[in-house]
């Protein structure tokens, strides 16, 4: 545990008068009426500046208990305290436009207890079975026995989602429909109370039985990060609870402090030594993280408020420090195993960080959980996402090397690093042609006219771009090409896409593509009037930024046409795009015999390929 909060307890009772002070404001010192002295003793406690409430309003003192997650909260004390502080809280409520619902409200009385008339019409019932978030929280048992039950219903939907024939559609629904998304209200309940490590086993088993993938530690703590930096976003459960439980107790402040008056949540959490808030807070998985702690900290200190957005925030911060940590730990591992040595070791690190940082690449990953609306072509067969995953968590291809079946002298390595290099087969072209037709489509539906391999220099016809198109009075040329970011014959590239996501692809296209059509333009009529404009991905998906800009604007283009938002045109093209590489790589690959299917398991219908849902090593 970090030392700014080893001692949780005890610097919440630092906080002199805790329980009669307004802390929703800036905690400057407070100063006694006429003293004049800023560090002056703060003014008595049932003073109404004392609570920075309104003349009359109910000090929290009175009461032994108050505590809110979220909009759901609980009160205990003296009876006829509880009903004052019931009816002015329902008081405050009504002046903001909100009103309390009784129906929803338990009251737990001692037996024999009168219930006073402010309390009357509340059900009854026993302590044990008061609920915060819909979870019982009166009782440590029963809070137990009722997340375990809800830990086995969402391991149960995963092994149903796990049967379904469609590889593609059971990744998708893993990731939105079950796993963490399904138990993230208890986790906000509980925090680390519990241990969610079970709801984990079954996410990493349920992603085993879709893909036919076994994953190592290394390879599943990357799958647990977001995709944006590099993972599948299956989220850890157990990584993530503490942080919820203690985002969920900040993220009704902006309300509650209008409602709860004086609000010093969660401070009193901790004066009444709160075991769920205490355990999410000295939980071991946050203490490496210091940047987490001091932003919690900050919050605890009401010197910032992130209105609603705690776990957003601390997440992508841990997520961030994870991803660092993961690269940093994998590198080191191939060095202590002894493999490589010197610049092939070298090389070896540089490539697993480009291969991550490749993967983090704007759009690079939007094949990946598919689009329900999209055209239903746009999903990957079970042995293709079977690679496409090997492939992204950097995991074998298969047992042993083969020869390459497309240019029948290479050897197919199990890292299909020979086969995405290989241009033997025709299948490089198959899928920059497919490539170049979706762009040509959108182009086409924006209006812009676009012209497929047509000659369109007045001084030369052996240049024919892919693509030209005139917008805005310039003629736009366009060249699609498909670059592998961690090709041996050329270990810039991986140096390059290494540092930033599409920097192998910035690359090619600086080196090959800019000075192909630089000359040609220089001598036209007009050279001003035309633009080339590179349009180069990596194999994993990343584009490089000049390729992103004028893609965006055909999106654009076919937005305005098409009656929608540019954002829904961009989410499709960039769909379409991701997906006829991830595509075209994963039957390369297949082509080459570097990825044999296991046909005894699950055989499906692939082209002219009997593919499997399983790939080696076999189950």
């Amino acid at each position: 545990m970090g030392e700014k909060f080893k001692h949780a307890r005890e610097w919440a009772k630092s906080f002199e008068n805790a329980r009669e002070w307004d802390l929703t404001t800036p905690p400057v010192p407070a100063q006694a009426p006429g003293s004049g002295d800023p560090a002056a003793s703060p003014p008595p406690a049932g003073s109404s500046a004392a609570r920075g409430a309104p003349e009359g309003a109910l000090s929290q003192a009175e009461l032994d208990l108050l505590t809110f997650f979220l909009d759901d909260g609980a009160a205990g004390g003296e009876l006829d305290s509880l009903g004052r502080w019931l009816r002015d809280f329902e008081d405050r409520a009504t002046a903001v436009g909100l009103r309390l619902n009784r129906g929803k409200c338990r009251l737990s009385v001692a037996p024999g207890a009168t219930i006073p008339e402010a309390l009357q019409g509340i059900e009854t019932c026993p302590l044990d079975e008061i609920q915060h978030l819909g979870v019982p929280c009166g009782s440590p048992e029963k809070m137990r026995v009722f997340v375990e039950e809800a830990a086995k219903g969402a391991e149960r939907k995963m092994r149903m989602i796990a049967s379904l024939p469609d590889a593609h559609v059971a990744l998708t629904l893993l990731k939105f429909c079950a796993g963490f998304v399904s138990v993230v209200h208890l986790m906000r309940a509980v925090g680390a109370v519990f241990d969610f490590a079970g709801i984990d086993q079954a996410t990493q088993s349920c992603l085993a039985t879709i893909t036919g993938i076994e994953t190592d530690a290394s390879a599943w703590a990357l799958a647990s990060l977001p995709v944006r930096l590099g993972g599948l976003g299956l989220h850890s459960c157990a990584d993530t609870a503490a942080i919820a439980h203690i985002a969920a107790t900040f993220d009704g402040e902006a309300c509650l402090s209008s409602l709860v008056t004086p609000y010093v949540l969660p401070h009193a959490m901790l004066l009444n030594e709160d075991d769920t808030f205490l355990a999410s807070l000295e939980d071991p998985r946050l203490a490496p993280f210091d940047s987490v702690l001091e932003k919690i900290q900050d919050v605890l200190q009401a010197r910032d408020n992130y209105g609603g957005r705690g776990q957003k925030v601390w997440s992508t911060t841990v997520h961030g420090e994870r991803r660092k940590a993961l690269l940093d730990s994998m590198t080191e591992e191939l060095g202590r195993s002894g493999q490589l040595q010197g610049p092939a070791l070298a090389l070896k690190q540089v490539q697993i960080r480009a291969r991550i940082q490749s993967c983090s690449g704007q759009h690079a990953s939007a094949w990946l959980y598919g689009n329900a609306e999209a055209d239903p072509r746009l999903w990957l067969s079970p042995a293709e996402l079977a690679v496409a995953i090997r492939l992204r968590l950097g995991l074998p291809i298969a047992p042993m090397p083969s020869i390459c079946r497309l240019c029948g002298t290479g050897s197919a390595d199990v890292d299909g690093v020979h086969a995405r290099s290989c241009f033997s087969g025709g299948r490089r072209t198959r899928m920059h042609n497919a490539l170049r037709d979706v762009i040509a489509d959108f182009a086409r539906r924006g209006l812009l006219a676009p012209a497929v391999e047509r000659p369109v220099f007045s001084n030369t016809e052996r240049k024919r771009p892919d693509i030209s198109y005139v917008r805005d009075g310039t003629t736009v040329v366009l060249d699609v090409a498909v670059t592998f970011p961690l090709q041996p014959s050329n270990p810039q590239y991986a140096k390059r896409a290494a540092e930033k996501p599409g920097g192998a692809a910035t690359a090619y296209a600086t080196a090959v593509k800019e000075g192909k059509y630089r000359g040609i333009i220089d001598n036209e009529p007009n050279p001003r009037e035309w633009l080339a404009v590179p349009l180069v991905v990596d194999t994993f998906g990343a584009w490089c930024p000049g390729a992103l800009t004028e893609l965006r604007q055909i999106a654009r283009k076919s937005a305005l046409r098409e009656d929608r938002t540019a954002s829904a045109a961009c989410q499709d093209f960039f769909h379409q795009l991701s997906f006829q590489v991830a595509q075209g790589v994963a039957r390369i690959v297949i082509a080459s015999g570097g990825a044999r299917p296991d046909e005894a398991v699950h055989p499906v219908a692939w082209g002219s390929v009997t593919a499997s849902r399983v790939f080696l090593p076999a189950r």
